[in-house]
């Protein structure tokens, strides 16, 4: 009975981890003087834009930038960043990224961080789900 129940438990925070529909691994450049977080263009397409718009291609060819709002769930924060897309097709949350996220959250490389989209709330949701043991 008590396997059952720990097993159980082990499954529900599994679920919980797998609604963080965006895992991010921090590099040097998410956590430097950069002042943003790179996230890929797969993961922006298939994760948010979506909720912006019903044509994604043709939102990022005629908006390069949008206002979000990021609800860190750890703090319940809120914060205002821009979500940019870059020259490459990748994206990058910018705009006090360092100050409201790295240095408040004292984020560091090897870091792994989570986002998803609250339909709901209509924000970008972000949590830290693992600090890397130097």
């Amino acid at each position: 009975m008590e396997a059952e129940i720990i097993q159980q438990v082990q499954s529900q925070a599994e679920d919980l981890a797998d609604h963080w529909r965006i895992k991010k691994v921090l590099k040097i450049s998410d956590v430097d003087s950069s002042s943003r977080l790179l996230i890929g263009r797969k993961q922006v397409f298939t994760r948010i834009i979506h909720f912006f718009t019903n044509n994604p291609s043709e939102f990022c060819q005629n908006i390069k930038r949008i206002r979000v709002t990021v609800f860190d769930v750890d703090t319940l924060t809120e914060h205002m960043l821009t979500l940019k897309k870059w020259k490459t097709n990748s994206f990058v949350l910018l705009n006090n990224w360092t100050k409201n996220f790295v240095s408040r959250r004292q984020l560091k490389v090897n870091d792994k961080v989570g986002l998803r989209w609250d339909v709901n709330a209509s924000r970008l949701e972000f949590t830290v789900l693992e600090r890397h043991q130097d």
